[in-house]
């Protein structure tokens, strides 16, 4: 009979699938593999539901398309207020979908198992919220959002060093960006979601990082560009 696992475990069957663990956690996960077949169950579930998303999207590195868009924003833009609002709402077409699945596995586990006295007819997987956001020196961060849009989980995974403090902003399609508070430069942030930015979280919709002050937040815009973006994407 296998053993139920808890949710940290099935976070960590999750990276453990996508091999982005790294030393004690690592082999911490081994083990686990070897010893406890609901881990080991959990992870081949996870590699099944990774390779289609890993299929559907050749590999290549990312396009250096800062300079081209500074470029075009300093030619339209009316005052600097203006130009970095523009910045926000172009650079989702840079971010581009670079494996989309790695931010749902950072996060959390798949859903859990139902169990039935019979056989039943195999469920459809629930849809998974995420959004993967990278840029430039390797930066790289993932979120993970609830069915009901309660809260947001993001783990910074890859943060530049830096005496300013990551703050998280939605950008709908109006190109505005919103404040969702400061998040921590190491693990996982579990963020509130106020209730009138609830509806801004959308497929399609621009998650971004930008280097803030600690001061006065979360802040009414950015002060500088993003250092990281992602759309969300529901898989």
């Amino acid at each position: 009979m296998t053993s139920k696992l808890s949710s940290e475990e099935a976070a960590l069957a999750a990276e453990f699938a996508l091999g982005v663990l790294e030393g004690e956690e690592r082999v911490q996960a081994q083990r686990l593999s070897l010893a406890n077949p609901a881990f080991a169950t959990r992870v081949a579930r996870w590699q099944r539901r990774l390779d289609p998303l890993g299929q559907a999207f050749a590999e290549s590195p990312p396009p250096d398309v800062w300079p081209l868009i500074e470029a075009q924003l300093d030619a339209e833009a009316r005052s600097g207020e203006i130009r970095t609002l523009r910045f926000w709402q172009v650079a989702a077409g840079a971010s581009g979908v670079l494996a989309a699945g790695l931010a749902a596995l950072m996060i959390l586990g798949p859903a859990p198992m139902q169990q039935s006295s019979g056989p039943v007819a195999p469920a459809s997987p629930a849809p998974v919220v995420i959004a993967q956001l990278a840029g430039t020196g390797g930066t790289l961060l993932a979120a993970n959002i609830d069915p009901q849009a309660r809260y947001l989980s993001i783990r910074a995974v890859s943060l530049p060093e830096t005496p300013l403090s990551p703050e998280l902003w939605v950008i709908p399609g109006d190109g505005v960006p919103r404040s969702l508070g400061l998040i921590a430069r190491g693990g996982t942030t579990q963020v509130k979601l106020p209730e009138n930015l609830r509806p801004l979280l959308v497929d399609g919709a621009l998650l971004a990082v930008s280097l803030e002050t600690a001061a006065d937040a979360p802040h009414t815009a950015p002060s500088s560009t993003p250092i990281a973006t992602g759309k969300i994407s529901v898989i």
